[in-house]
């Protein structure tokens, strides 16, 4: 039910370590260092997408009571694919 939030506390947390080691090697913005946040922060965006793709999936089988926890899961993996995006563009637009 918190797949996607999971996985945005895991990107947020791997961006954040990608971003001190390149300042500490090199410079926060350099271009090879992005690329590796933009490369993270899509396998993230999939996952999230992958968990949306679930989670639809097996709500439709559900009715009742028991569709509640997939229609979470649903809305966790939409936050989690948003916030991940949204974390992630600065690096693919260089700020």
């Amino acid at each position: 039910m918190t797949g996607g939030l999971l996985v945005w506390a895991a990107h947020f947390t791997g961006v954040y370590a990608i971003a001190s080691l390149a300042d500490v090697v090199a410079r926060a913005d350099d271009f090879g260092w992005r690329m590796l946040a933009v490369a993270f922060t899509g396998v993230c965006a999939l996952a999230c997408v992958g968990l949306f793709v679930w989670a639809l999936a097996v709500r439709r089988r559900t009715s009742g009571p028991e569709s509640f926890k997939h229609d979470m899961a649903l809305l966790s993996a939409l936050v989690g694919g948003i916030a991940i995006v949204w974390q992630g563009a600065p690096a693919l637009i260089g700020h």
